[in-house]
């Protein structure tokens, strides 16, 4: 199994800028935790990581590119 990290649904859900960089699996948790009015999710630790780590770049990117 997986390692779990808890997480704030609304540090990601409602944040569009991480829609792009954010598994399926992991958007379809934070919706579910939404509707159910849920504030903290326990989520596949290596996704939540991994997917920081694409946003940073994808930040950086932008930044660069409009710079």
């Amino acid at each position: 199994m997986n390692e779990r990290m808890k997480i704030k649904v609304a540090d990601y859900y409602g944040n569009p800028s991480y829609y792009s960089v954010m598994p399926q699996a992991l958007f379809d948790l934070l919706e579910a935790a939404t509707l159910n009015g849920e504030e903290y999710i326990l989520a596949d630790k290596a996704q939540v990581e991994q997917m920081v780590v694409d946003h940073k770049l994808k930040i950086e990117q932008w930044e660069k590119s409009n710079s």
